[in-house]
């Protein structure tokens, strides 16, 4: 079996190529006719998905253990909505057979979970699900290139699952993208990538009845969102040190375009009505909707966008009760503050405080 240090390499070289595959794939070489039914697409792999995954010899005890674990423990930490629970318990499991790249993503989640909580095995379950999510990747890499019409639905919520799985990853320095301060986690921009196979794809996901049932949640979490003007004592704040402090008009404006997006999510986690569900929607619609300009940014370790980017460390904390985020917001926030000085650290004040870590 190869050594747990050369898997979590191969995780954080693959996670770095999917990221730039999901962000370049135009799906220019795809026939843009009407999607075939949801059956057919989930039922039937391309031949190239086919021949990636014929045999299952690799299964273990340990993975049917996994895998009845995921239906019965798993899949319902995913969501609090009955529909959603039954897709992630039911159908994409189902969908794993025919697609062993999601029945690798799904072990490796499971394996995830059961980790969090069982301390005498934690060890082999993390290795085990670094080297399920690795072969995951493996399988999925070449058919992001090009993804034909038949893979769309599939390759989607492969991209969905190893988003919850580069949230539940442990939390080392291994396993953040590179870059200048390797500060911004894999999970950042493999929801980006994640966003790229959506919008591509989006005349497919609309066809099919699946895709629309499992996203109209968060389509209606959109509307609300686009729909609020509101303001924010901390990110008002910073908006203030921003536009004193930076004298490029057009990156002021980049900074500002995140700092409104997030004041939109933070006043989505101050609705009383609102569930954890639509907090994490919340969250994933600032991923979504940032500029790639500040993203670029970010890549960059630029100072000015990380104090913007700890500030969704608070949205994070706020939803620590989900084992698959626990943690991420103290982490990332000790990452960020540990390459800022001290000048910078002040802007960023409200934001630690708020968290409840005391430097």
């Amino acid at each position: 079996m190869p050594s747990l240090q050369s898997e979590e390499g191969q995780v954080r070289r693959r996670a770095a190529v999917l990221s730039e595959l999901c962000e370049n794939a135009t799906g220019s070489g795809a026939n843009h006719h009407a999607p075939s039914p949801l059956a057919q697409a989930v039922g039937h792999p391309s031949p190239a998905a086919a021949g990636l995954g014929d045999g299952y010899g690799w299964v273990t005890a340990l993975d049917l253990e996994l895998l009845h674990h995921y239906t019965v423990s798993t899949c319902f930490t995913l969501s609090t909505q009955q529909m959603t629970r039954d897709f992630w318990r039911v159908n994409l499991p189902h969908m794993g057979f025919s697609h062993p790249f999601i029945l690798r993503g799904v072990l490796s989640l499971a394996a995830l979970h059961l980790a969090s909580y069982r301390a005498s095995q934690r060890d082999i379950l993390i290795e085990h699900a670094i080297i399920h999510h690795n072969a995951s990747m493996t399988l999925a890499l070449p058919l992001i290139t090009t993804i034909e019409p038949e893979m769309t639905i599939p390759l989607t919520f492969f991209s969905v699952i190893t988003f919850y799985i580069a949230f539940a990853m442990p939390k080392q320095p291994s396993f953040f993208i590179v870059s200048t301060d390797g500060v911004i986690p894999d999970w950042f921009l493999l929801f980006r990538g994640h966003r790229s196979i959506l919008e591509t794809n989006r005349y497919l996901l609309d066809g099919s009845s699946l895709s629309t049932m499992m996203f109209h949640g968060g389509k209606l979490m959109n509307e609300i969102w686009e729909s609020q003007v509101v303001e924010h004592d901390g990110l008002r704040e910073l908006e203030d040190k921003i536009r004193s402090h930076i004298q490029d008009q057009q990156k002021v404006g980049i900074l500002l375009g995140a700092t409104d997006a997030l004041k939109r999510s933070f006043q989505l986690f101050r609705d009383n009505g609102e569930d954890d569900d639509n907090r994490v929607r919340s969250v994933s619609i600032w991923l979504f909707k940032v500029d790639d300009a500040f993203v670029t940014l970010l890549r960059r370790g630029d100072r000015e966008a990380l104090c913007v980017l700890a500030f969704l460390c608070v949205l994070l904390e706020r939803l620590d009760n989900r084992w698959w985020m626990k943690g991420w917001g103290i982490h990332l926030i000790k990452r960020i503050y540990s390459v800022l000085d001290e000048g910078y650290r002040l802007w960023i004040r409200w934001a630690v405080e708020e968290v409840g870590w005391s430097p």
